[in-house]
């Protein structure tokens, strides 16, 4: 299989080397903002702009790219025909805008906040707990989460899905804050802070707090392995798929680690 790399920082750079690591042949490596060749060893094309061109002779695109160029780059995608993975967060705003492109052609399209395993059964183990707790209205809930000092966006979208998690089987939250709060907290509020530092961070961590105890869930990536080698997994399984947009549940449904 034939992969595009769009985005050549630090994702992409490992999307690379997992990539060839799993036999994938690297078709093209596309980004405006880096020198060429990066590698010269691995014989790929490269180009500094996402078009037609560029993009012809790849059976998939794996994108990690920037929040500002997503929605324009699936757009080109949908135009193209062409089977994609969306590792870039922080569009979902323009969710809708999307939605429309992929309905009006033949491209597929899967997008997500991770695709790590590690992260889905998080996920999983998120919405049993907050299951669980909603009727113990003696814990409040507080959330952070940890990145390095080059992520793009914050909150990232997989403490938006995780505030989501909880929002949905926690009745007595109805509201999440991202920001600094100078104010008291209303018992209906949820506050999910975010801290970005350092060169290698990737930690989200949520508390279920009363005064007796406190019930702490974190997950901790030692490093961007499971992040990559995720998305080459959707690779795989977004090319056998009809066209369509495809969520981050259609994909972890179909490796056994969705919602039923």
């Amino acid at each position: 299989m034939k992969i595009a790399i769009v985005g050549y920082g630090s994702m992409g750079k490992l999307v690379e080397q997992e990539a060839l690591k799993r036999g994938f042949k690297i078709s093209a490596v596309i980004d405006p903002s880096v020198s060429f060749p990066a590698h010269p060893e691995t014989h790929f094309k490269t180009f500094a702009n996402l078009d037609r061109t560029s993009l012809s002779d790849s059976d998939v695109v794996v994108d990690f790219s920037h929040p500002s160029s997503a929605v324009r780059n699936i757009k080109l995608y949908c135009e193209t025909g062409i089977r994609a993975v969306i590792g870039t967060t922080g569009w979902y705003d323009k969710l809708d805008e999307v939605q429309e492109a992929v309905r009006n052609s033949e491209a597929r399209i899967l997008w997500a906040s991770n695709f790590s395993v590690g992260v889905n059964l998080f996920f999983r183990i998120v919405e049993a707990a907050s299951s669980l707790l909603n009727n113990a209205e003696e814990y409040d809930i507080w959330g952070y989460e940890l990145h390095h000092h080059n992520k793009a966006d914050s909150p990232s979208g997989t403490a938006k899905t995780l505030s989501e998690i909880l929002l949905r089987n926690i009745q007595r939250k109805t509201s999440v804050v991202y920001e600094k709060l100078d104010r008291k907290i209303l018992d209906s509020e949820l506050h999910f802070a975010s801290i970005r530092g350092g060169a290698v961070n990737f930690e989200h961590t949520l508390a279920f707090d009363s005064a007796a105890d406190s019930i702490v869930l974190k997950h901790s990536a030692r490093d961007r392995t499971g992040y990559a080698s995720g998305a080459l997994r959707a690779a795989e399984w977004i090319v056998l798929q009809p066209p369509g947009l495809y969520g981050p549940n259609d994909f972890m449904q179909a490796i056994g680690l969705g919602e039923k």
